[in-house]
């Protein structure tokens, strides 16, 4: 912002900033994935231009948005469960901020932030999946056995932090998990204090 403060930021970072929300639905343990079919409509839909859906359509990502200038988060995660999914009568949970830093692929020799709001969405109990022209596929997935390799967009790492967020499992063969044993943190059994 213009007014921000002395080491605030007044224009987007050189290595670029994302502000996302992630709607992740699920249905008994499993979570409802997509992979991107190559529609212009995607544009509108999240702000994801044809070289991004072309190059990541071969593989699973959570149904996501770029949030719009002065949007909410949770007008933002509606707008992925009613116009993107199409899902009538899902129940939203309020959002969770996450943050992740990295060396960015556009400019490098900088850092890309990324923030993340991860709203849980929960279908009606009769909701029969019906795939949006806008995706090859549609699916409910086990996020904690599908392989890391089959997610596009670095999504496993997404859901490894959501998963991460709900109760502090990692999923196996992640950046996430890497790092998580690199650090090998000390685990305290509940009930102890440390």
């Amino acid at each position: 912002m213009k007014h921000a403060p002395p080491l605030g930021f007044e224009q987007v970072p050189p290595g670029g900033m994302c502000v996302c929300a992630y709607l992740f639905v699920t249905r008994r343990d499993q979570l409802l994935l997509g992979k991107y079919a190559d529609d212009p409509q995607w544009e509108a839909l999240a702000g994801l231009e044809p070289e991004r859906r072309r190059t990541h359509g071969w593989g699973w990502t959570v149904p996501a948005t770029h949030l719009k200038l002065g949007e909410d988060p949770r007008e933002a995660a509606r707008r992925i469960g009613e116009e993107i999914l199409r899902i009538p009568g899902l129940r939203y949970s309020e959002p969770r901020p996450e943050v992740d830093f990295y060396p960015s692929k556009m400019a490098p020799g900088e850092k890309h932030y990324d923030i993340w709001f991860f709203v849980d969405g929960a279908p009606p109990k009769d909701y029969e999946l019906q795939v949006p022209p806008w995706y090859t596929e549609l699916s409910w997935q086990d996020p904690r056995t599908l392989p890391a390799p089959t997610y596009a967009r670095g999504h496993e790492d997404v859901v490894a932090r959501w998963l991460a967020t709900k109760s502090n499992v990692v999923a196996t063969g992640t950046k996430a998990a890497a790092r998580q044993d690199s650090k090998r943190a000390v685990s305290i059994p509940r009930g102890r204090k440390s």
